[in-house]
């Protein structure tokens, strides 16, 4: 459109045969009680029409067509009454132009159309993250909003070496997804395989980070092979560690990827701490880990299989607790793991205004009630809120919800097999967690096969200011 910047609206858009455009977008939008095809004036030596949606422009953006001169006026005088660039397209990009918000001047015999970006999108304002809160560290988080989200990133790293991919998925909805990358920091080889793996999505539409996760693909039905992330601060720290990160329109969280095990209990605060404060807590956050997924089984099992491993005063002790209670120590245990679950998933689903408060008093009214009717007893109790407790401690929610899951699989095992079922369903855990690649890199790295593009950190804050000198590699 440039080389027509001295004709008129009018002129840059001569018919030619055959040209329908007006009567295609008519036709695309039929239906649609939001579609407008208004004529302008009569300045023009013929029918100039504006089309757009009027639920996704702003009327600031229409007023240069209330001009009386504007058929006439200069091509460039688009930019100075609506403040933007323009640029000419056939039907398929003027039909997309106005799903996206923009405007379509055109004429009934045009074959294409000047299409002006006048969206009007509503969108969240930027807050605080409402997942991932920290003491010490950026208050802001991402949006829904994909450019947003994109300016936030840049504002994080503003070097040209901070490169964005993008594409749009989906045969319907034509979702924008962006892939971040450094370039002399992140392996080309994954940029490729991640640019691939997003050439093979064949879908009608996508809405969320989870569903382009499994789009993307991956071996493990369980355990996330991603992290998922609302903050750009954790973000940029990934990038500069070699790895990717994929922005996607309509959703407040990134991906970041290759995932590794240890990815997910490390917070967005670790890189603000002292670094044998950030190893502590890491390792508290990992114990906290096993102890949610291993104490129920181990309570079971020392408690109904292998009552000959105990000191005679536990076993006295479990057995005074239980006086009473009419089940099975397996069954007594699945029972209250299933209260706690039904307790946890309801403060979640209510609103926020009440769901502490449900939470809380249903947890306490609850307790108290299946204690004295000695459905379980209270060493058991001690357990399972034990059990609650280091679940939250789980930084990842996904990883939480996994591990949620698993606890029953090593309940079952402790309750056959006793001790010797912990120990086949850990060693079954870390045969399968080997398996498993996040986009090439081993899931256990650094433990495992380590890949040019994962830099971990589990280790490497202990090196203090030396850190900062490091590359992945």
């Amino acid at each position: 459109m440039s080389g027509h910047r001295k004709q008129t609206l009018w002129h840059a858009l001569q018919p030619v045969p055959g040209g329908d455009l007006l009567a295609g977008l008519r036709g695309s939008f039929d239906g649609m009680a939001d579609f407008e095809a208004v004529r302008l004036g009569e300045a023009a030596p013929g029918e100039l029409y504006l089309c757009y949606l009027s639920t996704m422009v702003g009327s600031e953006h229409l007023l240069f067509s209330l001009d009386p001169a504007f058929g006439e006026a200069d091509a460039s005088l688009v930019e100075r009454y609506v403040g933007t660039k323009f640029a000419e397209g056939d039907l398929p990009a003027c039909v997309e132009a106005l799903c996206r918000g923009g405007t379509v001047l055109c004429t009934p015999s045009s074959a294409s159309g000047i299409i002006l970006e006048t969206a009007n999108w509503q969108q969240r304002n930027v807050t605080q993250p409402l997942t991932e809160n920290v003491i010490q560290g950026p208050m802001y988080a991402f949006n829904e909003s994909y450019r947003t989200n994109v300016a936030l990133m840049r504002q994080r790293m503003r070097t040209p070496k901070l490169k964005l991919w993008e594409t749009t998925i989906g045969c319907e909805t034509s979702t924008r997804a962006g892939v971040f990358y450094m370039q002399d920091l992140a392996d080309q080889g994954l940029v490729d395989r991640v640019k691939e793996r997003f050439a093979r999505i064949e879908t009608d539409g996508i809405q969320d980070t989870g569903q382009l996760l499994r789009l993307l693909g991956g071996k493990s039905l369980l355990f996330p092979l991603a992290v998922t992330t609302e903050r750009p601060d954790r973000v940029a720290g990934a990038l500069l560690g070699g790895k990717i990160a994929i922005v996607l329109d309509g959703t407040p969280l990134a991906i970041v990827a290759p995932g590794a095990f240890t990815d997910f209990w490390e917070a967005a605060e670790d890189r603000n701490l002292m670094p044998f404060i950030a190893v502590f807590l890491r390792t508290l956050r990992f114990i906290a880990l096993m102890t949610n997924l291993f104490l129920p089984g181990f309570y079971v099992a020392i408690t109904s299989v292998n009552i000959d491993v105990n000191r005679l005063e536990i076993s006295l002790a479990a057995a005074g607790s239980r006086e009473g209670v009419p089940y099975p120590v397996l069954v007594e245990t699945l029972l209250i793991l299933f209260l706690l679950d039904c307790i946890v998933e309801a403060g979640v689903r209510l609103p926020r205004t009440i769901g502490a408060t449900v939470t809380m008093v249903g947890g306490v009214v609850l307790g108290q009630a299946i204690i004295q009717a000695n459905i379980v007893s209270n060493l058991l109790v001690i357990v399972a809120a034990t059990t609650a407790l280091t679940n939250f401690i789980v930084v990842d929610y996904q990883m939480g919800l996994v591990l949620r899951v698993l606890k029953y699989f090593v309940l079952l095992g402790a309750g056959v097999l006793g001790i010797l079922g912990l120990v086949l369903c850990f060693a079954i855990m870390v045969i399968f967690l080997s398996r498993l690649e996040s986009f090439g890199v081993s899931y256990l790295s650094p433990a495992g096969p380590r890949a040019r593009v994962y830099k971990n950190e589990w280790l490497t804050r202990l090196k203090g200011t030396k850190r900062s000198k490091e590359r992945p590699g």
